[in-house]
């Protein structure tokens, strides 16, 4: 068994106070937590309106499928939500 964590810094394009960062944080970790079955939690820049660190972990047998998947997953968002990826590591343990 192998746990992938995708760490994730991303640009959010709207917000103009934290209460609107909320606004897009939230439907984006329901959605890769009901859509993906991901776990998410924001670790970095919780007092910082326009940046969010996220990280995801996803639980699998096959590192390579994990790799793929967990890889993907920024342009999804990109295209789902008004974010902007600034960094993506990938971590397979």
């Amino acid at each position: 068994m192998a746990v992938g964590i995708l760490h994730l810094e991303l640009r959010l394009l709207s917000p103009r106070s934290l209460k609107e960062k909320r606004s897009i944080l939230k439907p984006l970790k329901n959605y890769l937590q009901t859509e993906h079955n991901l776990s998410v939690a924001e670790v970095e820049h919780q007092e910082v309106y326009r940046l969010s660190g996220l990280e995801v972990a996803m639980v699998s047998n096959d590192r390579a499928y994990l790799q793929t998947a967990l890889s993907g997953l920024s342009k999804l968002l990109e295209k789902r939500f008004p974010v902007m990826l600034a960094r993506e590591k990938v971590e397979i343990i």
